[in-house]
């Protein structure tokens, strides 16, 4: 029988077991907005939440670990005029409902926090200010109340998590050169088709804009958050321009296998990641 991991759908007293089991809560983080003409709205949220939640199962009991409700909206640097349906929200907006939403968490007890990324379009920079807060173990929402010092709030992007622990094994993967995706490329749509074939249209996929790979500069999904991180503020080179606006990379390399084994690589090196985790 599978665990019951998904924390909107425990009732309260499971909730309670849970953090006084010590439990890990994993806070998926992404946004809403365009993937070209072939894949849906939802698929950096979805992405994330899926991985996070076979992640749990893989995991618990030991520890056990639990998913919260996605945090679905962060900003978008697409122009919403042009491409309806996603959200701009102002970094201040977004920075305090995070913070609310995290010391809540906190409040109710968990010690252990992990937010994953599956967005950047800058929160990478965003969500770190407010986890570095919340480790100062300050609260805006209850002055009087600190922060417990045993208390551990991190964040990550997963796939520069997997580019950076688990790069080999993902470049196999992979049937393309660098530079081949930034947004709605391969490895993203190809996550979709696993999760949800339905809702892609390979049909209309075409190659978006990849960028030229230089020694020092981000190029790929991966190494576009982290490198950001070791040389702040140096921009990408100029890159080919696709047949597409508003993506980047190559989605017709996208295949329901491909969106497995990288779903099952990011399960495997999250979990890893997860067990450690649990006993710092």
């Amino acid at each position: 029988m599978s665990a019951k991991v998904y924390l909107p759908e425990m009732n309260r007293d499971e909730v309670k077991e849970a953090v006084a089991a010590g439990a890990v809560l994993l806070v998926p983080v992404a946004t809403i907005e365009q993937h070209g003409p072939h894949a849906p709205l939802h698929t950096d949220i979805d992405n994330v939440t899926a991985i996070l939640l076979e992640v749990a199962q893989e995991v618990t009991p030991d520890p056990v670990t639990l998913v919260s409700a996605p945090v679905w909206f962060s900003n978008s640097p697409f122009d919403v005029e042009r491409y309806p349906g996603g959200i701009h929200i102002r970094d201040e907006v977004f920075k305090a409902a995070l913070n609310d939403i995290l010391e809540s968490y906190l409040r109710g007890g968990f010690k252990k926090i992990a937010l994953v990324n599956g967005h950047g379009g800058g929160t990478e920079w965003v969500v770190p200010e407010v986890v570095r807060k919340l480790n100062r173990k300050e609260s805006s929402l209850w002055p009087e109340w600190r922060i417990p010092a045993e208390a551990q709030v991190v964040t990550f992007e997963y796939f520069a998590l997997l580019e950076v622990f688990a790069g080999e094994e993902l470049e196999a993967l992979r049937s393309n050169p660098p530079g081949s995706d930034w947004h709605a490329g391969d490895l993203e749509t190809a996550l979709q088709l696993f999760l949800h074939p339905e809702l892609v249209d390979l049909s209309k996929a075409r190659p978006g804009h990849r960028y030229r790979p230089l020694k020092f500069a981000p190029h790929d999904l991966g190494r576009n958050w982290f490198w950001q991180y070791i040389l702040c503020g140096y921009p990408p080179a100029a890159g080919e321009r696709g047949e597409v606006e508003a993506v980047s990379g190559d989605p017709t390399l996208a295949s329901a296998e491909l969106g497995e084994k990288t779903f099952r690589l990011a399960v495997k090196t999250l979990a890893e990641f997860v067990r450690e985790f649990a006993q710092r």
